[in-house]
């Protein structure tokens, strides 16, 4: 009889093992549709444009994109075609004089930080009373001095580079004043 009862257990498990994995098989997912661009094409034309607006997702495709949205704005004018390459030209300065400028307040922000954290450990130095604080603080110190000096001459060539920006502006033809009332509109195009 006991060996019955251990066999009717072992009986019992084995269906409630079988039971528990029949349950936890995955179900094969739903599958998922990719749509193309012709399929959204397809469903633009018979819903209308505004339901369907279609975003560039790689540079490739955003440059192919750009040109054929300027196509249609330029006239077979040349006058206005020479007039809208001036702006993107100027548009194209503004930017990357404003890039210069961007770097410029960073490094600056940079060095005005590294010289506040100069003078708060020269101050704790002063002020340390132990060996082990004067030690540290003196370490601290000498690393932030450090990193001025990296941040001065993170400065001077930032400085440096806007410098040389101007000058190739000038030198096509524009002047400073011209590239930093650049409309954002021109730039945004860029």
């Amino acid at each position: 009889m006991k060996m019955s009862a251990t066999s009717a257990m072992l009986l019992a498990l084995t269906l409630a093992a079988d039971v528990g994995f029949s349950e936890d098989q995955p179900k094969p997912p739903n599958a998922k549709r990719v749509f193309t661009n012709d399929d959204l094409n397809k469903y633009g034309e018979t819903y209308g444009r505004e339901a369907v607006q279609v975003q560039p997702t790689t540079p490739a495709t955003s440059a192919a994109s750009k040109t054929a949205l300027d196509a249609p704005k330029e006239s077979g004018k040349p006058g206005v075609q020479a007039k809208s390459t001036a702006d993107q030209e100027r548009a194209r300065w503004a930017g990357r004089l404003k890039d210069a400028d961007k770097a410029v307040q960073k490094a600056k922000m940079d060095q005005a930080k590294y010289a506040s954290a100069l003078e708060k450990f020269e101050q704790k130095r002063r002020e340390a009373q132990t060996d082990f604080q004067k030690t540290l603080t003196q370490n601290q110190a000498a690393d932030s001095q450090k990193n001025l000096l990296r941040a001065t001459e993170q400065v001077k060539q930032a400085e440096e580079t806007k410098a040389k920006l101007l000058s190739e502006a000038a030198q096509k033809g524009f002047k400073p004043e011209d590239l930093q009332g650049a409309p954002e509109s021109a730039q945004a195009q860029q």
